[in-house]
């Protein structure tokens, strides 16, 4: 990436924030990485009226302690909006991640996340595509139009409620659940104060770029049928050839390392065994490329789906505890009632 790549990257996230004069911005960075972001973000931020209150240094630790938890809050309590850039290990340790939740629960701020360089995953066992690939994509993906995103999200969400939703796969994932009432999140690039008035759940004020996934926690005990994974890596046990079979949302899984990977779950306790969250990408500039697949930015790419195990507090679900295990399906089809919305990993929306 170029000067003028991350002048775009800043721009893009001001522009999603619509900063206003006097506002207090409470930047999260990595010295290690993205550097040559930091000045030209620095300048739009000045030029917008507002400032920098207050800077939150990355760090690969997993403690912290009560002055850190008290002297965090109080940082927040000064901020308008919380900025949270790349990492080499992108992560907050308890007294970060405690302080910024309470921060968005109690509506007295917004949020960006723009973590770039952690969010891309390798399809099965295929080759990740070189950093150069992946930036020119994710460049494309911040182009996207909010509006678009909205209207298709909008469309999808009204099928969604319809009915059952069916997802499948050819490797024979077969699974299905109902959305209820539970609210979705509409992830389109708009963190400005006028689209907070707006928010129901704490990923709402949780604004990621680039841009373009809807997300729900369905009725979790409405969940029934397998997914089935070539690989997978909840977060230390690597397993392979799974069948993660859900009843009533409760899940028991086979394969390879299944025993290992259900000893991590059992460690991780809380709901880390319940079905979470249905995830449909939109942006189609993240899109699975046939010369180059892989998974961009968590998921967003339209026609994509996450499917995912574990606490759904923040979006309005009713798992608590046992962490976040995410999955991805690249060439799934998904129905609502008597509609495809997606076909063999092609959005038909």
């Amino acid at each position: 990436m170029n000067t003028s790549d991350f002048e775009k990257c800043a721009r893009k996230i001001a522009e999603a924030l619509q900063l206003s004069a006097g506002e207090a911005v409470l930047l999260k960075l990595d010295t290690r990485t993205f550097t040559p972001l930091i000045p030209p973000l620095q300048n739009v931020i000045r030029a917008s009226g507002a400032h920098i209150s207050g800077v939150i240094l990355a760090e690969d630790v997993t403690t912290s302690s009560n002055e850190e938890l008290v002297s965090l809050r109080r940082l927040f309590n000064e901020a308008d909006v919380f900025i949270w850039l790349p990492e080499v290990q992108q992560g907050s340790r308890p007294a970060l991640a405690q302080s910024l939740n309470e921060w968005l629960d109690a509506g007295r701020g917004r949020a960006v996340h723009f973590h770039w360089q952690s969010g891309s995953y390798a399809i099965g066992f295929t080759e990740m595509p070189s950093q150069d690939f992946i930036d020119r994509l994710y460049l494309a993906a911040l182009d996207i139009s909010a509006r678009d995103l909205e209207a298709r999200h909008r469309q999808a969400i009204s099928f969604l409620r319809s009915g059952f939703v069916r997802v499948t796969t050819p490797e024979g994932t077969d699974i299905a659940f109902q959305i209820g009432d539970r609210p979705f999140c509409s992830q389109v690039g708009d963190a400005s104060r006028e689209r907070m008035k707006t928010a129901s759940t704490r990923i709402d004020r949780d604004i990621e770029l680039p841009a373009g996934v809807l997300r729900v926690a369905p009725i979790e005990t409405s969940t029934n049928g397998s997914i089935v994974l070539p690989v997978w890596q909840p977060i230390m046990t690597k397993g392979r050839n799974l069948t993660l079979r859900f009843v009533d949302g409760h899940v028991a899984i086979q394969g390879v390392n299944a025993d290992k990977i259900d000893e991590e779950l059992t460690a991780a306790g809380g709901d880390a065994r319940m079905f979470r969250e249905f995830a449909l990408g939109f942006n189609p500039a993240l899109r699975v490329l046939p010369e180059a697949p892989f998974i961009g930015y968590y998921g967003y790419g339209a026609g994509v789906v996450r499917l995912s195990l574990g606490d759904n507090e923040e979006m309005g679900g009713a798992n608590r505890g046992g962490g976040v295990y995410w999955n991805f399906l690249h060439n799934a089809t998904v129905t609502a009632g008597e509609r495809i919305l997606v076909k063999d990993g092609n959005l038909l929306l």
